[in-house]
């Protein structure tokens, strides 16, 4: 089916949709290589890229996908148990090898007379994956592997969640 996104891709966002609290997650690609370092200062998608980690390294390694896993969550208490269970996983990939960090995004407060304070906090997962190969079957099957971490992760910790 046109538009369907692959079943890796998938299985990772179903997983992260699968924690009690979590309102919705979707994945974006992007190739750091073609974002000058100049531009993370310009509005739209530039906004949302992690600009602290990329200006510290002075832009992206070669062959870097930023492989961004965006969620939101309820607001309330199982939307924090929802938010400190994916920081722990994130964590816990980081420490075993994964260049993976988990960052809170909004808009200005204010937007003209419009109130956003309090409506715009989501949250991403920045995965930064290298592919020196440039083949997209050793990415999917990336993101098939952090799917089932996730899944597994889910169900051994779901008590956690009651």
């Amino acid at each position: 089916m046109a538009g369907e996104a692959p079943k890796e891709v998938a299985r990772l966002t179903e997983a992260v949709k699968a924690i009690p609290g979590v309102t919705d997650a979707e994945l974006g690609k992007v190739y750091l290589p073609h974002v000058a370092v100049s531009d993370l200062s310009l509005p739209g998608a530039y906004a949302d890229l992690p600009a602290a980690a990329l200006r510290r390294t002075n832009g992206a390694l070669p062959e870097e996908l930023l492989l961004s896993i965006g969620f939101s969550i309820e607001r309330d208490e199982k939307g924090l148990k929802a938010l400190e269970f994916l920081a722990w996983w994130t964590r816990d990939r980081a420490r075993g090898g994964e260049n993976m960090q988990l960052r809170a995004l909004a808009l200005p407060p204010m937007a003209a007379n419009t109130k956003q304070l309090g409506q715009t906090l989501r949250f991403t997962i920045d995965w930064f994956y290298s592919n020196p190969s440039q083949d997209m079957g050793v990415v999917l099957k990336a993101l098939d592997e952090a799917g089932a971490s996730l899944e597994q992760a889910t169900k051994i910790y779901r008590p956690a969640f009651e």
